[in-house]
């Protein structure tokens, strides 16, 4: 039994038969047990601990020899053959450490997509595509569609999910999860809530301690401090509008479609009027560049008076 072959066998280098010959050593003397034990404590002390920083083998090696040697000091010496070969083992094991640190860390890292005033359509490696609404994020490793298909989403965006069975696509956003195989669904996640809502296929929504099966039609919100998400039947296409660029009521109530403007522009708008809030509007608002002409065909159409402020708009 050689020094480097024990190393061999501690850094998982010894073949079948090498690794035989050690358990057998091993297993036929207490004192080769403890042997092998004081060695093996030498060695994953000698090592780097910061698998993020690159191995120094000389300063690793020097860590083990004197430890080593202080060993051999207290405790009597192995009957092995001393043998100088066990160093390239130690620089073998150094290199492979190295290998993994920087494995690891190529596939945790990954791309990451930003928006800014503007919705963008992105492609995904597995040819699934994204429209991520303006003032988004959406991020994943380089490890993505090799054993599962796994995303970050900041904001909102429109998923059209490829169809994979074997490798369910997973998006997280806030504390939530969806995971879907195939399907289209849209997600949005502000300050206050997380909402899903799905146009095609099935999806499953796990958040708050509860799993939510969504199917066509199907919508789910999860608001802050409210420990019990809601599910409703979509009620409108607003959602779409960063999408077709067209604001789409069909019996749609004037609250709803005021917040979709104001989430839309990031303008405040305010209902002065209680009998303009019982209001339902059915028609469509091309998406322009600014949000007073959406609001003075609105403001028409409900024979309301619209009122510019410096801070938004007034309704009354």
């Amino acid at each position: 039994m050689m020094d480097d072959l024990l190393i061999k066998y501690i850094v998982g280098e010894a073949s079948v038969a090498e690794r035989n010959e050690v358990e057998d050593w091993i297993g036929s003397d207490p004192a080769n047990r403890q042997a092998y034990e004081r060695l093996h404590t030498i060695w994953q002390h000698g090592k780097t601990p910061d698998a993020a920083t690159a191995p120094d083998v000389d300063a690793a090696w020097k860590r083990f020899a004197a430890r080593r040697a202080e060993e051999l000091a207290y405790h009597a010496p192995m009957t092995i053959r001393k043998n100088n070969s066990w160093k390239r083992f130690a620089a073998a094991a150094a290199v492979l450490l190295i290998v993994f640190s920087g494995a690891l860390w190529y596939f945790n890292s990954g791309t990451v997509y930003r928006t800014k005033a503007l919705a963008e359509v992105l492609t995904l490696p597995d040819q699934s595509t994204i429209t991520l609404n303006k003032n988004s994020r959406l991020s994943y490793a380089r490890s993505f569609n090799r054993k599962d298909r796994v995303v970050t989403l900041e904001g909102e965006g429109f998923f059209d999910v490829a169809k994979n069975p074997k490798k369910p696509f997973i998006i997280h956003v806030k504390d939530i999860d969806v995971r879907v195989v195939g399907t289209s669904f849209n997600i949005r996640s502000t300050n206050d809530l997380t909402e899903v809502a799905v146009e095609s296929g099935i999806v499953k929504v796990m958040g708050k301690g509860q799993t939510y099966t969504l199917r066509v039609g199907d919508k789910v919100t999860f608001k802050k401090g409210v420990p019990q998400a809601a599910v409703e039947q979509i009620q409108n296409q607003l959602y779409q509008y960063y999408r077709t660029n067209m604001f789409v009521c069909e019996g749609t109530p004037l609250p709803e479609l005021i917040q979709g403007l104001s989430d839309a522009y990031g303008v405040a708008i305010d209902i002065q009027n209680p009998l303009l809030e019982q209001q339902h509007l059915t028609s469509k608002y091309p998406r322009t560049d600014s949000i007073e002409p959406i609001l003075q065909k609105v403001a028409l159409t409900l024979n309301a008076r619209l009122i510019r402020q410096a801070k938004g708009y007034i309704l009354k």
